[in-house]
């Protein structure tokens, strides 16, 4: 029998303190096993004030988006509509909202390759329609983050040719219909477990792995239209280990990063993998970067 991994929707009620605090997170209220056969590489946005639109891969490693109704109050989880977009590969998404009804997802296609899609989705989530579809990287496309940066403007991380670090733009226009390259930008010999989240109007901050798995956090500023990418400051925040690293924007300049890693302590004894947090803070232009607390 071959190994599965189930696609499942959990519902969880979270207090804000819980989010940064080692206490108790809070109540399952519901789960739906959506998938029964494989269910990786999820990426999930919020449609509505009670639909939800899920990317993923399913069987035989095909991509998937899928549409969900969730009650406000998280007691019932329906799955509404399913398309199977990508019939060979659907891994590594990164989706975001364009507009009110129309969606971008980044993912990793046929032979790993890069690629760029536009779905239109009613805001009931009854229908999903490809749009438009852009194999921005035919070397290697993965470990994709994907960051919205004006009205028609997206500004994506994401490993390419021997697992190099690449900063992209691009524009979308509201209805999706097409999907444009703008500016490309190679930052670092590898770039994988990609993070990326918006400073300000911009500025971008990125964390992610370089090819010793040391943990990195690197700000760019990137104007409105996309035109021009330039890196502007570094921080290496772990020097033994980096994996599955996750950024958030806690407030107007302050970040929080979230890694699995390696503690190397004074004795064997204490040396241990584990998971970790650094808070830092950013200035609005990226200028600088100062750990806080770990």
């Amino acid at each position: 029998m071959r190994n599965k991994a189930i696609a499942l929707l959990t519902i969880v009620c979270l207090s804000a303190s819980a989010l940064f605090a080692q206490s108790t997170i809070g109540a399952e209220v519901t789960t739906l096993e959506h998938d029964t056969q494989q269910g990786t590489y999820n990426s999930l946005v919020q449609v509505d004030s009670d639909t939800y639109l899920l990317a993923y891969q399913g069987l035989d490693g095909d991509g998937f988006i899928k549409t969900f109704t969730i009650s406000a109050d998280g007691a019932t989880v329906t799955q509404v509509q399913s398309l199977t977009h990508d019939n060979i590969n659907g891994t590594y998404n990164s989706l975001v909202q364009v507009d009110s009804d129309t969606y971008l997802l980044a993912y990793t296609g046929q032979d790993n390759d890069g690629y760029l899609k536009t779905f239109t989705v009613a805001a009931d989530g009854s229908t999903i329609t490809q749009v438009a579809s852009l194999e921005h990287e035919t070397a290697n496309g993965t470990y994709h983050s994907l960051v919205k940066v004006d009205s028609d403007t997206y500004v994506l991380a994401y490993a390419g040719t021997s697992n190099d670090g690449y900063i992209k733009t691009f524009t979308v226009p509201a209805d999706g219909s097409t999907i444009t390259q703008v500016a490309v930008l190679a930052h670092d010999y590898d770039g994988i477990y990609n993070s990326l989240v918006q400073v300000d109007t911009d500025t971008y901050v990125l964390a992610y792995s370089d090819a010793y798995s040391d943990g990195w956090l690197k700000t760019f500023t990137i104007p409105a239209d996309g035109s021009t990418i330039t890196q502007v400051a570094t921080y290496e925040y772990d020097t033994q280990q980096s994996t599955f690293g996750s950024l958030v924007k806690i407030d107007s300049d302050t970040y929080a990063v979230t890694w699995y890693g390696y503690n190397s302590a004074a004795t064997l004894a204490t040396n241990s993998w584990g998971s970790y947090v650094k808070t830092f803070t950013i200035p609005a232009d990226g200028s600088t970067i100062t750990a806080v607390a770990v």
